[in-house]
């Protein structure tokens, strides 16, 4: 019987009124599939602290496969939206058909909250986000994941922070925090309507405002905390595959965005799909919009199983 998310996240927001997340100290490390290693031995759902940073526990909530397996299983880190200043990994888990979809297709889905501006500057979101890949790397073995199988899942500025861990993952920067020495590259990247050139021009006005607000700078400027919050600007041979997803009227962030993204990828011979939506403003949720949300979860889903040979 598949997994509704929505309601596991109530019950796990009913649980935490009050209450810290458990500490990530009781599970031991791990860099590579160990001899034996084995699925999650674990169900249903979990919460840990994933990091410390600035003085702050910050939670991780993470969800199992429905079926058993005695193998380990790829993991996929979500990473919310709100502009960078707001949203919760458990708001987002509960309208989360993709992550349903992949809970029920084997793979360990983890969610995560991170520091929010403008009381957190930027650079801290991408430094949280970057702390959780490490996190789930360094405890694969007792999550019952494959430390060479992750892939991250973001939406609007959670689609530009899991670009970034697609463009700079070979690189230390933004590395602070725990397990210094384990990599925060992921194996695959799916960008939900993220923006992926903050310096570039042709924002709505709302959306240069929240740009200026978070990183200091209006887009159009040769502004360097710009350049380098600009996935597009990190895109190398070699970095890993890339599904992109936006819709066509999108009203936030600009469809040029995806569009100018999925070709520098292409123009350095990473492999990316890029799925505009027909009518899709942003959120994917118009009625009428072409491919619809199941259709969307579904190929989300389906690509995930076609990268990790699921």
């Amino acid at each position: 019987m598949g997994l509704a998310l929505g309601v596991v996240v109530a019950s796990v927001l009913m649980a935490e009124v009050g209450q810290p997340a458990s500490g990530a100290s009781t599970y031991r490390s791990a860099n590579a599939v160990e001899p034996g290693a084995r699925g999650p031995a674990w169900q249903g759902t979990r919460t840990v602290t994933y990091c410390l940073q600035g003085g702050r526990a910050l939670p991780m909530t993470l969800f199992a496969p429905t079926t058993a397996t005695a193998h380990p299983v790829p993991a996929v880190l979500q990473v919310h939206g709100g502009g960078w200043q707001e949203g919760s990994r458990l708001l987002s888990l509960s309208g989360s058909g993709t992550a349903t979809d992949l809970v029920n297709a084997g793979f360990v889905v983890a969610s995560i909250d991170y520091r929010l501006a403008p009381e957190n500057p930027w650079p801290d979101q991408i430094e949280d986000v970057k702390c959780a890949v490490r996190f789930l790397r360094a405890h694969a073995t007792d999550l019952g994941i494959d430390p060479e199988q992750i892939a991250a899942l973001g939406t609007s500025a959670g689609g530009q922070l899991v670009s970034l861990l697609g463009t700079t993952g070979s690189s230390p920067l933004w590395d602070t925090g725990s397990f210094p020495n384990v990599s925060s590259g992921v194996e695959a990247v799916v960008d939900e309507f993220g923006p992926s050139d903050l310096s570039a021009t042709g924002w709505p006005p709302d959306s240069s405002a929240m740009i200026r607000r978070v990183f200091g700078a209006a887009p159009g400027a040769t502004n360097p905390a710009l350049v380098a919050a600009s996935p597009l600007l990190h895109v190398a041979a070699g970095d890993p595959p890339f599904l992109i997803v936006q819709g066509t009227d999108d009203q936030v962030v600009p469809p040029s965005q995806s569009e100018r993204f999925a070709s520098q990828l292409r123009a350095a011979g990473v492999p990316v799909q890029l799925v505009l939506v027909d009518h899709g403003r942003h959120g994917l949720e118009t009625p009428g919009e072409e491919p619809s949300q199941p259709a969307i979860d579904a190929l989300i889903t389906a690509y995930l199983q076609h990268v990790f040979h699921r």
